[in-house]
């Protein structure tokens, strides 16, 4: 294969841009190098790019006026009459369920996608699994089958859609289970200068959850959901494996508010917190990153003596598909949010740099900035223990050991309101529990499924 030379035409746009030294070594590739780095140059929308590096002269600062939201805590009989309309809508096949699983293990020394991370406490289940059980279990009680809709990026699609069929996806019917693949954008230097990440190759990065949105209308989601009847898509992040997916009473509250998008929280206690919040902004319901607020806005105090500012989001959402048909067509503009981050890039000698300080910034889009756009929401309280503990870091808090004791701590919790008693070891401690989303999917199940006898342990813990 000879050498190529890029078109006259596509080295002039570039030049105007300001961009032309990506070509600086481009005749040094190998031909298949140089096509396939012609092929990234040409998928690039330049006019696009020039309006994200004009995001990096943007005043930063808050934008519109915040202001604290009290959520829903219902009681025990709004829980039961949610619950009660939400199976209504799975048993009559309304909803489908979409994980966002784009990223690697990277930050805790695991080689592959997030996801196929293990954290069974004793089973050693990975959160995929985890997840395909719950999903099978939830359409067995409903007595129909979810779709359920797994985001990738480019980087971990091939490695997710092996894990699955390697696992005879975990008994998830063919039909039953979608990729979806989240776009990437270019990185750019602090300057605004295209970087490469190595010879011939520009360095991206996926293009956020928000991403999620698009993805969902251009692989074909929406139109299918449409085509079996859904109109309801239950969203969370892969990291979290004490979701409570497709949850009856969130789909219930959502819909006697005829509401178009959903979200769940759960109390912030801890004014240092660094979660993001749910709140209003200009008088409409948002996500407000907690770099966003005051120190007196973080400490202050609602009348009952709580945080005024105690919604913290934990990336759960439930939306209207005509919502999410609406909000991700061309004419939508979502904004970008920028990132600052050190990232290994081809230096001007063309070696490639570790840096010891910010260098690149990436362009991301939250999915929660459709939020203020829904007509009518509900954010939801939940039990922290019950629903989020994620997994985030390899050691200290939201780590695979604090999540692991929260998978167990929530079994034994399911345990004793089924009406057991929790086994102990020689120690004289709770022993190591866990229940499977195919054996209960909350205590009363457990308690049916098991009848008068708890089973007992084994020499590692109690595995149900």
């Amino acid at each position: 294969m000879s050498k190529l030379r890029p078109h006259p035409y596509m080295l002039k746009c570039f030049e105007g841009a300001g961009q032309g030294h990506v070509f600086d070594r481009f005749d040094s590739l190998e031909p298949k190098r140089q096509a396939a780095f012609l092929a990234q140059l040409d998928a690039l929308h330049l006019s696009e790019l020039a309006e994200l590096i004009s995001l990096l002269d943007a005043p930063a600062g808050v934008k519109g006026e915040i202001a604290p939201l009290d959520p829903l805590v219902p009681s025990a009989s709004e829980r039961e009459a949610f619950a009660q309309a939400g199976w209504e809508a799975l048993e009559a096949g309304r909803v489908a369920v979409f994980v966002v699983a784009g990223g690697q293990g990277t930050r805790l020394g695991w080689p592959g996608p997030k996801g196929t991370y293990p954290v069974g406490p004793l089973t050693q289940k990975t959160l995929f699994q985890l997840f395909a059980e719950q999903v099978l279990a939830i359409g067995e009680r409903a007595g129909r089958a979810l779709d359920l809709y797994v985001l990738t990026s480019e980087l971990n699609r091939g490695e997710t859609e092996a894990f699955f069929e390697e696992h005879a996806r975990f008994g998830l019917k063919e039909d039953q289970l979608h990729y979806l693949v989240q776009a990437n954008l270019p990185n750019v230097t602090l300057e605004g200068r295209l970087c490469l990440s190595g010879p011939g190759e520009l360095a991206t990065s996926p293009n956020g959850h928000g991403g999620a949105l698009l993805a969902l209308r251009d692989g074909g989601a929406l139109r299918r959901m449409a085509e079996r009847g859904q109109d309801l898509l239950f969203y969370w992040q892969v990291d979290n494996p004490l979701c409570a997916i497709a949850d009856p009473v969130l789909i219930g509250a959502h819909l006697g508010a005829g509401a178009e998008g959903s979200t769940k929280i759960v109390e912030k206690t801890d004014p240092e917190e660094r979660v993001g919040l749910v709140a209003l902004r200009d008088g409409k319901p948002g996500v407000v990153e907690y770099s966003e607020m005051t120190p007196e806005q973080q400490r202050e105090r609602a009348p009952s003596g709580g945080l005024a500012y105690r919604a913290g989001n934990i990336a759960v959402h439930l939306f209207g598909r005509e919502f999410l048909e609406r909000v991700s067509a061309p004419t939508f503009e979502l904004g970008y949010h920028l990132a600052r981050k050190k990232v290994a890039i081809l230096n001007a000698g063309g070696a490639l740099e570790e840096p010891s300080e910010p260098n690149v910034v990436k362009f991301e889009r939250f999915v929660f900035d459709v939020l203020p756009h829904a007509k009518n929401h509900v954010t939801l309280q939940v039990e922290r223990a019950e629903e989020f503990e994620p997994l985030k870091n390899a050691e200290g808090s939201y780590s695979p050991a604090t999540v692991k004791a929260a998978i167990s701590a929530r079994a034994q919790a399911w345990i004793e309101r089924a009406g057991y008693t929790v086994p102990r070891g020689p120690s004289g401690d709770p022993v190591l529990c866990e229940v499977s989303p195919l054996t209960a999917l909350d205590p009363a199940q457990l308690r049916e499924r098991l009848g008068d006898q708890l089973p007992e342990p084994g020499a590692e813990g109690l595995s149900l």
